[in-house]
C-alpha cells in the first residue's frame, strides 16, 4: 500500500500532490511515522540521529 496523503514542509497543509505545495510552493513530505518492525536493523541509526539533532537543538 502507498501513502498518497502529503503535507507541506512550509505552511503545514495537506494535499494529493507528490512534489510541491499548491498553496506556497514548498517540498512535501509523507506525515505518517514509518512502519514499527521488531526485527529492524537500522533503529540504532536512527536513534543517534535523533538524539544528534536533539543536542543541537539544546545548543542553539
Amino acid at each position: 500500500m502507498q501513502w498518497l496523503l502529503r503535507r507541506c514542509t512550509k505552511c503545514g497543509r495537506y494535499t494529493l500532490r507528490r512534489d510541491k505545495c499548491p498553496v506556497c510552493g514548498a517540498p512535501v513530505q509523507v506525515p505518517h511515522p514509518p512502519r514499527f518492525s521488531p526485527e529492524d536493523k537500522y533503529v540504532a541509526y536512527r536513534y543517534r540521529m535523533k538524539l544528534a539533532a536533539l543536542r543541537e537543538q539544546v545548543s542553539k
